[in-house]
C-alpha cells in the first residue's frame, strides 16, 4: 500500500543549504537522514527565520500565513512556492512551499507543524488546525489499520526500514506561552472525542514547547529576512510525558516504538540543529523559562519616550505665529521617533531593574522546585556574548562574586581572576563589539507590551501568588503599563479564558486557577484535571 505521508526528498539541496547542513544524521553518522517537510504557521520575521534554518539543513518548510497576506507574493494563481532570502547569521536563498489553509498545511506537511507567530495570535491558529490535526490523525489510523493486515509477512522488511507511524502528529511551538500547549492538547482531546477516540494519547499527538525562539530575526520583505542570531540553547520539552523528568519519547510504549515524531527534542535537533536541552520540570519549567516578557518590560519601562512620540499639539487659544502667516503648523504631521539599539539603552540602572525582576522569577522556579536558565545565561546563550570578564592584577583569593572562575597565574599584572559581567555590560558588549544589537521598538503598539504583557509577566505573577512569592516588581510594571495604555491586560490573554482561567491580581482578588498539585500533573500530562 503507498504511504500516507508525502514522498521525503533524499538529497534535496536548497540553495545555500551547505551554510547550515552539517550532512550528517542526528547521531552523527553517515548518510544524512531524509529530508522532511514541515509546516510553518506564521509569516513574521520568526517564521522566515526558522523555515530558513530549517531549509539550510536540507529540509522542506511549508509556510501559511493565517492571514493570508505574508505569503501573497509566494502563491499567486496556481503557484505554491517562493524562494526566501536570508542574511545575517544565516546565509542564503532557500525555497519554500506555500499553503493556503490550515487543512493545507497539515497534509502538506510530514506530521510536523511549527507554530512561529505572536502569542495573541496562537489561540486563533490553535483552533483552526486542530479539527485538521485531528481529522488528518484519525484518517491516517485508518490506513494504517489497512496497512498493518497486508504487511503481517513483512516483518523483516519491517526491522530494516526506520517507518515514522501514521498516528503520530507533532506540534512544536516558537515559543510557547500561557499555557498555549495545554490549550492545544485539551482543544484536541475535544476534537478527539468528537471523532469517537479517547484522547491525544491515543492517537500520539505530541506538542514540544520551546522556552524562546530558535532564531531572532527582522523581516526586511515579504519574501527576506535578517537573521541576527541562532541562539546557542533553547529549552524545551514535550507533552504529554510520564514525569516531569522524562519528555514524550517515553510514552509511546517500548524503546523506539514512538519514532522520530515521539521524541520532541531528537526532531526539532534533527530539524533545527543541536540546540536544544531539555528543560526537567516539563511545561511548569518552560512557562517560567521564557525571559523575553520580563526583560521587555525593563526595556520599556526605561525607553518610553523613544517609543512612543508625542503629537504636534493644537496651538493655544489666541496664539499667533511670530512670523505673522497666521497659519498655525500643521497637526498632520505623523509623530516620529528615531530609531535606537536596544542593548545600548540598557543602562546601568535600566539593567538592574532587569536583574531584580530576573531574581523574582529565580524565586518562584525554586519555591516550585524547579530549575530554569538566568538572565545571563539567556544573553549569553542568545547573543554570544561572555558572562564574566578578567580581572587584572587581582589578588590571590580574589573570586568572581556569582561564579567566578577564579582562574589565577602567576607573575606581575597577569590574570588573577574574573568576575561576571552585570545585565547591562552584557547588552553594551552586544552593542560596542559584537555589533549584534537589535533596534528597540519605535510604536507603542509593540509585542513587548500587547503580547508579553498579557501572556508572559500576568502568568509568572499568578505562579508567584500560588507558590507564596509574590512577584512585587512584575505587579507594578503591569500595573504602570495598563496606566500608561488605559487597559486591562489581564483581560487580554485568550488562552487563559479558553482554559477557563480568571487570573484575578495582587489586590485581594480571589482568583479561580487550579492548586500548585493541579500544576504539577499539568507539567507532564499537558492538561489540567479540573
Amino acid at each position: 500500500a503507498p504511504s500516507p505521508w508525502p514522498p521525503s526528498q533524499i538529497g534535496t539541496s536548497p540553495r545555500g543549504a551547505a551554510n547550515g547542513n552539517d550532512g550528517l544524521s542526528v547521531d552523527g553518522t553517515d548518510p544524512p537522514p531524509p529530508s522532511l517537510r514541515v509546516g510553518v504557521a506564521g509569516c513574521g520575521s520568526v517564521a522566515l527565520g526558522t523555515a530558513c534554518l530549517a531549509a539550510s539543513r536540507g529540509h522542506r518548510p511549508v509556510l501559511w500565513s493565517p492571514s493570508g497576506k505574508g505569503t501573497e507574493g509566494m502563491a499567486k494563481g496556481t503557484k505554491r512556492a517562493g524562494l526566501v532570502r536570508s542574511t545575517g547569521a544565516l546565509e542564503g536563498e532557500y525555497d519554500v512551499e506555500v499553503a493556503r489553509t490550515a487543512r493545507e498545511l497539515v497534509r502538506m506537511s510530514q506530521g510536523i507543524v511549527l507554530l512561529a507567530l505572536p502569542a495573541n495570535g496562537h489561540r486563533a491558529v490553535m483552533d483552526a488546525l486542530a479539527p485538521e490535526i485531528m481529522e488528518f490523525v484519525v484518517e491516517q489510523q485508518q490506513q494504517q489499520q489497512q496497512q498493518q493486515q497486508q504487511q503481517q509477512q513483512q516483518q523483516r522488511r519491517q526491522k530494516q526500514q526506520e517507518r515514522i507511524p501514521s498516528r503520530t502528529f507533532h506540534v512544536i511551538i516558537s515559543s510557547h506561552a500561557s499555557l498555549g500547549a495545554v490549550y492545544l492538547l485539551q482543544r484536541l482531546d475535544a476534537e478527539g472525542r468528537e471523532r469517537g477516540l479517547e484522547g491525544t494519547d491515543d492517537v500520539r499527538v505530541k506538542v514540544t514547547a520551546w522556552g524562546t525562539t530558535a532564531v531572532t530575526a527582522r523581516k526586511t520583505s515579504e519574501s527576506s529576512v535578517h537573521v541576527l542570531t541562532l541562539r546557542e540553547a533553547v529549552d524545551c520539552c514535550t507533552a504529554p510525558s510520564i514525569s516531569p523528568d522524562v519528555d514524550g519519547s517515553r510514552l509511546s510504549g517500548k524503546e523506539g516504538s514512538g519514532g522520530l515524531l515521539s521524541d520532541g527534542r531528537k526532531l526539532c535537533e534533527r530539524l533545527f540543529g543541536p540546540r536544544f536541552r531539555h528543560r526537567e520540570g516539563g511545561l511548569l519549567a518552560i512557562t517560567l523559562s521564557n525571559l523575553n516578557p520580563q526583560n521587555h518590560l525593563g526595556i520599556v519601562l526605561g525607553n518610553m519616550s523613544r517609543m512612543d512620540p508625542a503629537p504636534v499639539p493644537p496651538p493655544p487659544m489666541g496664539w499667533e505665529p511670530p512670523d505673522g502667516s497666521k497659519q498655525p503648523p500643521s497637526r498632520e504631521e505623523e509623530p516620529r521617533t528615531e530609531p535606537w539599539y536596544q542593548g545600548a539603552n540598557v543602562t546601568p540602572n535600566v539593567g538592574r531593574l532587569m536583574e531584580a525582576l530576573d531574581g523574582e522569577r529565580l524565586a518562584i522556579a525554586e519555591a516550585l522546585g524547579v530549575r530554569v536558565r538566568n538572565i545571563r545565561e539567556h544573553f549569553s546563550w542568545s547573543f554570544h556574548v561572555p558572562m564574566e570578564t578578567p580581572v587584572e592584577d587581582a589578588a590571590d583569593d580574589a573570586v568572581g562574586e556569582g561564579g567566578g572562575s577564579g582562574a589565577r597565574a602567576g607573575g606581575e599584572g597577569t590574570l588573577k581572576a574574573t568576575r561576571p559581567l552585570t545585565v547591562s555590560e552584557m547588552n553594551q558588549q552586544m552593542q560596542r563589539y559584537l555589533r549584534n544589537d537589535v533596534f528597540g521598538p519605535t510604536s507603542p503598539d509593540t509585542r513587548y507590551v500587547t503580547e508579553d504583557v498579557p501572556y508572559g509577566l500576568v502568568p509568572i505573577t499568578t505562579l508567584g501568588r500560588l507558590a507564596g512569592k509574590p512577584a512585587r516588581l512584575h505587579e507594578a510594571g503591569i500595573a504602570i503599563l495598563e496606566a500608561m495604555y488605559g487597559r486591562d491586560f489581564r483581560e487580554e490573554n485568550d488562552l487563559w479564558e479558553g482554559l477557563g482561567l480568571d487570573v484575578g491580581d495582587d489586590r485581594g482578588e480571589e482568583v479561580d486557577v487550579p492548586d500548585l498539585e493541579e500544576w504539577r500533573e499539568m507539567t507532564y500530562t499537558g492538561r489540567f484535571s479540573r
